[in-house]
This record gives C-alpha cells, structure tokens and sequence, in this order.
C-alpha cells in the first residue's frame, strides 16, 4: 500500500470524523462515536477477515450520518445538514467497496446446487435486504438523513448490479474443444485452455461432475489472458464420453454468480479387453510369421532346457542339439523342427478363470486380465494349463500346452464371459487361517462358554469346506493341478463374487501342496 493512498485517506478520513464526534457530539451520540473509533482502530491494527470488515462498515455506513448531523447543527436549512450528513458516508463507500473485492477474491468456494444463469449471490441478498430494512425504519421514524442515507447505499448497489449483469454475458467463458483416445481404466492428463468472454475480472471455479474426473487448478481468476488448466480422467467404461464441468463465477465484488456446465472434451474411450486383444493378435501374427523384431514394449522369448516331458515343437535354432530333431515334421514341413521338453518338476503356470461377472465393467476388466496374462506367459514361454470355469459349472480344462496356443485359446474364451446378476456379499470373507487357528486354541480351553463358541466356529468352518467341496472353481483347480504338479504357479482371475469362499478353501489347500498362488482379483 503506497503511503497516500485512497484507502489509508479514507481510513484517515474516517478516524476524524468520528475523533471529532467523540468530541463534538452530545450524549449519546458521541459514546456511539468513541465505540465506533475504537472498532476501526482494532480492526486496522488486526485486520479481520474480509467477511467481519463488510459488515463493521455496512453498520458503520449508516450510523456515521447520525452522529455526523449533530456537529452541524448549526447550518441551516436542515435540508443542507441532512443532505451533507449523508454525503459524509462515500468514503465509507470506497472503503466498502475495497472490502467488497477483497472478499470475492478470498472465497474458497461459491455456492453449489445452482442452475446454469445468473444468480444474485448471498453477500447481494443480505445487503439488499439490510437496505430495504434501513429504508423502512427510515420511513416509520421520519428520519429525513437516514432516509438519504439508505437512497445513497441503495444507488451504490444497484450500480454494482447492473455494471455486473452488462459485463458478463450468457456464456462468461469459452473453452476449445479437444476430441481424445484413451484406455478404459487408464488415466489420461489433458490440457485445457479457458477464456474470459466478460468485461470484468471473474473469480471463477471448476469442478467436475464425473468422480473419475479432476480438475486443477480448482481455483482461478479470469482476466483478459487465457488461462490453463489440467483435466485429469480416468474413464471405467467404454463408449464415448462428454465429461461434464461444473463452472461458477462472480464479478470482482461478488454480487452476481454466473454457473455454465461445459463439456469442451469428447473422449473415445477404448475397452481394455479390446486393446488387450489387439496386442495378443499382433504378437501371435509376429510370432506365426517368424518376425525376427518383435514389439518394442515385448521381451525376448527366452529357450527352455531341455526335460523329459514332451512341451513343444519350433523351427531349429543354431546350438539346437541335433538329438531333438523332430524329422517326422521336418520332412513333412521341408525345415528343421526341434522337439522342446521340459522337466516335471519345472515351473509351470495354471490360470485359473472365473467367467461370471456382475457389468460390463467387470467383463472388461476380467478380459484384460485374462489376455494379458496369457499374453506375458506366452512371451516368457512358460507351459501354461486353464482351468476355466463360471457360476454353474467347469467351462474349460487343458493338460499343459505351448503358452502361445493358451493365448489363442484365451482369445476365444472372451466371448464366454457372462453378466449375471449375483447375490451381493454382506458379510465379509472370513479369514480361514484366522478360524484355523481360534479352532486350534479354543479346543485346548475347558470352559462351557469356549465349548459354546468352539462348536460355533466347527459350523462356520465345516460349512464354508462344505459349500466348497462341490463349487465349480474347486472342481476345475482340482482336476487340473492333477496334470500339472507342483511346483506351479497358479493365478486366479476372478471378481470373487460367487466363488470366494471356494477360492478361499483351495489357496489354503493348495499352498499346502507347495503351489505358489498369484490373485488379480477385482483388479481395476
């Protein structure tokens, strides 16, 4: 603040006035005036926030007539007096004013649950109505310097309206259209460029309607230059997407708010599940065709030692031992042909798969994981076996197969997934190790009420093994971990809906038998 400003003279100003009405005043006028004087001292001294200094000077404006009045009591007419009493309030004016934009830059959040238009805001209403109240006791008093008074505060409000609702027009801000690809389930970072269409200076917020949408800056003050922004989506579901934006803005005295809903983004939103496919196909593609460059996000397939267990046939590589020539398809193919084996007790993987799913969404997502996983197995070359099942019954079982033969196979099993519509979970997923162990203790206690408790827990764990035994999950990990013996690794594809507890059951059981287990379940 410079030393003469027009703030620091209005204050100056202020003080006097009301120092020379502490003196010049009669009672009660001037005890009035002293209080006053001591309020505007406090608060320059401590500034109060912008809120508490609106209204310390909307009282202040329409008490300074009435203790100025009496120290000119000596004029004449009283229509000079009480026109000068109420002029004596415009530095009071500027002061207001200046608090007036200093709370509209200071707001952390405009008013919500607004339709798209103008709308007086709330720091308009309580000073029209405190006006109008002024107007009315001025009229049932008689009271010709108040009545001037509230005239002059009323025309100093409705200039601030009307300059306010001529500046902002219908559409206070323009921002450019962007048309976007992206992944369902992957985030996407967009800038955005927004423009003030307004006269005026807006302070201006923005949010987004769509939780899988954010906006920064939050907060923004919209001049004469553009300003940026960074919009943040992460979309769960495929199709196209207009995400919308919730825009709110006041003048710089924040007595009108003006709310737009923009959507300046059309997104085209790409199934995971599809891309996923197409990265399967290309790497089967490249992989048929015998492309020696492979996708550069892809690592190279690595050669397996040589086993007892028959796993593959390829094209001979130089170093291949000659003992491993497949000649029956050699002579057949008119090219060398190595047969691959691998150890029994090599690492192989089983991908366990569970078909029902609740939406879309999680067709989706389960898609994705499934192809993927196929996908990296198939570039690691590991033996790969599917144990494929859904809400009713085993779907698919394969003994130990070429990954990239898993993959095709994965690739056809997409349209098997089915949406169904499951009974929700309310309870959540009992932790069996956890009740193993209770079991365990409560069965060294004697007490009747342990007793009790114990035969409690029988129940539930005997019901949950139960309920299990018969599921369609345990039939197929079963049946398949048969022909592929540990140690193996076995990931679980599934949205633990109904075969949770039998999930449960078989990775304890598994585990036992030295089966390494890997969940994606429910993953986003």
């Amino acid at each position: 603040m410079s030393r003469f400003s027009p703030k620091l003279i209005c204050q100056g100003y202020t003080l006097a006035l009301f120092l020379g009405a502490t003196t010049l005043s009669p009672l009660p006028y001037s005890v009035v005036a002293i209080a006053l004087l001591m309020i505007l001292l406090f608060s320059m001294r401590r500034p109060l926030a912008p809120k508490g200094n609106l209204a310390i000077l909307t009282g202040t404006v329409f008490l300074t007539p009435i203790l100025v009045e009496p120290i000119l009591k000596y004029l004449t007419p009283p229509t000079i007096r009480q026109a000068l009493s109420a002029i004596s309030i415009l530095p009071l004016l500027y002061l207001l004013d200046h608090d007036l934009q200093q709370n509209a830059q200071s707001l952390t959040a405009l008013s919500k649950g607004k339709t798209s238009g103008k709308h007086l805001t709330g720091i308009s209403k309580v000073l029209g109505a405190s006006s109008l109240l002024i107007l009315v006791v001025s009229l049932v008093l008689g009271d010709m310097t108040l009545l001037l008074t509230d005239a002059l505060f009323i025309l100093y409000l409705l200039a601030i309206l009307t300059r306010a609702f001529l500046a902002i027009p219908r559409q206070p801000v323009y921002v450019p259209s962007i048309w976007r690809r992206t992944i369902a389930g992957t985030s996407a970072s967009i800038p955005l460029f927004i423009d003030n269409q307004a006269s005026v200076k807006l302070h201006g917020s923005i949010n987004a309607v769509d939780p899988w949408v954010k906006v920064t800056p939050h907060r923004l003050t919209l001049n004469k230059t553009r300003a940026e922004l960074n919009l943040y989506a992460t979309p769960p579901l495929a199709g196209p997407a207009r995400p919308q934006l919730q825009f709110s803005a006041i003048d710089p005295r924040g007595f009108l708010q003006v709310n737009r809903v923009l959507q300046p983004i059309e997104l085209h939103v790409i199934p995971r599940a599809k891309y996923a496919e197409w990265l399967a196909k290309k790497y089967l593609e490249q992989v048929g065709a015998a492309v020696t460059t492979a996708l550069s996000l892809m690592p190279e397939v690595r050669i397996l030692k040589r086993g007892i267990e028959y796993y593959d046939s390829r094209y001979y590589q130089p170093g291949d031992p000659l003992k491993d020539i497949d000649w029956k398809h050699t002579l057949k193919l008119n090219r060398l042909i190595i047969k691959q084996y691998f150890e029994a007790s090599e690492r192989v993987a089983i991908v366990g798969v569970n078909l029902s799913v609740r939406d879309a969404a999680e067709a989706d997502t389960l898609a994705f994981n499934l192809i993927s996983t196929a996908l990296t197995l198939a570039q690691e070359a590991i033996p790969t076996a599917l144990s494929v099942y859904n809400h009713q019954q085993v779907v698919l079982m394969t003994p130990v197969l070429n990954p990239k033969e898993i993959l095709k196979r994965t690739l056809s099993l997409i349209k098997d997934i089915t949406i169904v519509e499951l009974t929700p979970r309310v309870l959540q997923l009992p932790d069996l190790a956890k009740l193993e162990r209770d079991i365990h203790q409560l069965r060294q206690a004697s007490s009747e009420p342990a007793k009790r408790l114990l035969n409690m827990l029988n129940f539930e764990y005997q019901a949950i093994k139960n309920s299990a035994k018969s599921h369609p999950a345990t039939l197929a990990l079963t049946s398949v971990t048969e022909h592929a013996p540990a140690p193996a690794t076995i990931i679980l594809i599934s949205q633990l809906n109904h075969d949770a507890e039998a999930l449960a059951v078989m990775r304890r059981k598994l585990a036992r038998q030295e089966f390494v287990t890997i969940s994606l379940e429910g993953t986003k």
